[in-house]
């Protein structure tokens, strides 16, 4: 099952981000299929706090449009919603320590963590992923250039 990064959901959305019609393209392409994909709480929540940030986009996303975005997907039949369970912890420790995480990295491990935690395939633009893999990530770099 496909799981999203947060840089795909942002790219799809944002139409002033470079190549937002493939991105576009290619979520809806996902989550119109008939078969399941999934959506992290996690990564549902960094799009929503990425788009509605005002230092980021001086024209951001308003909440309650941002707030709705996540709501279609979630409403899409073969959506599941997944996110971190009881061995977390333990996936999310073990990714720092593999890849000796720092900063940014270790937001890519905890979205790593679900990812493994609930068998899915991660989807995203940022290679850093790939750092994860020797830890027993399956992921895909998406570059729709």
């Amino acid at each position: 099952m496909l799981l999203p990064d947060v840089n795909i959901l942002v790219y799809a959305h944002r139409t002033d981000e470079a190549r937002h019609e493939q991105y576009r393209a290619w979520l809806e392409a996902l989550v119109s299929a008939q078969s399941p994909f999934a959506l992290s709480v996690l990564v549902a929540a960094a799009f929503v706090r990425i788009v509605t940030n005002r230092r980021i986009y001086a024209d951001f996303t308003p909440l309650p449009i941002a707030l709705g975005v996540v709501d279609a997907l979630v409403a899409r039949p073969y959506c599941r919603l997944v996110g971190p369970g009881p061995d977390h912890w333990a996936h999310f420790a073990g990714l720092c320590r593999e890849a000796d995480a720092t900063g940014k990295l270790v937001a890519d491990a905890q979205h790593a963590a679900v990812a493994i935690e609930n068998g899915c395939t991660l989807v995203s633009r940022d290679g850093d992923f790939g750092r994860f893999e020797g830890a027993g990530l399956r992921w895909t770099h998406l570059v729709l250039d």
